[in-house]
C-alpha cells in the first residue's frame, strides 16, 4: 500500500506525476516522481482545464506537490475522512505542476483504453 501525496488515502498503486522540485533540481534534473490517487488527479486535471480556459488569476503562496512558492491554483480534493466520511479540502498546485498532472491524467487514461482493449 503507498498513499496519495495529496490526500493521504492509503491505496495499493498510485499514479506518478513527474513534478520538478526547486531544492532539488541540481540533484534531480528531470524531476522527481509524486503518486496521487484517481480522485486527486481528476480534480487537479479539472483545475488544470479551468485555469487553461478562463485563465483566473494564481495568487501566491507553496505549491503542495513541489514546494515552490509562486503564483498557486488552488484544487478541491475530497479527503477520506474515519468520523465524517468524505472532506472537502483545498490545496494549491502551481501551473507547472498542474501541467505535470494533466500529462499523467493522459498518460493513465490511456493505458486504462489499452487494458479494456487487452481483456476482450
Amino acid at each position: 500500500m503507498t498513499d496519495c501525496d495529496l490526500c493521504g488515502k492509503a491505496i495499493p498503486t498510485v499514479i506518478p506525476v513527474r513534478v520538478i522540485r526547486p531544492l532539488l533540481k541540481f540533484a534531480y534534473p528531470n524531476g522527481v516522481w509524486k503518486g496521487l490517487c484517481e480522485t486527486c488527479l481528476d480534480s487537479a486535471q479539472k483545475t488544470y482545464l479551468e485555469v487553461n480556459k478562463n485563465q483566473p488569476s494564481c495568487r501566491k503562496g507553496k505549491c503542495a506537490l513541489c514546494g515552490d512558492k509562486t503564483g498557486v491554483f488552488s484544487v478541491e480534493l475530497q479527503v477520506p475522512d474515519f468520523s465524517k466520511g468524505i472532506v472537502k479540502k483545498d490545496v494549491d498546485l502551481c501551473y507547472r505542476c498542474l501541467k505535470g498532472v494533466d500529462e499523467a491524467y493522459i498518460r493513465h487514461k490511456k493505458e486504462m483504453i489499452e487494458q479494456e482493449h487487452a481483456h476482450h
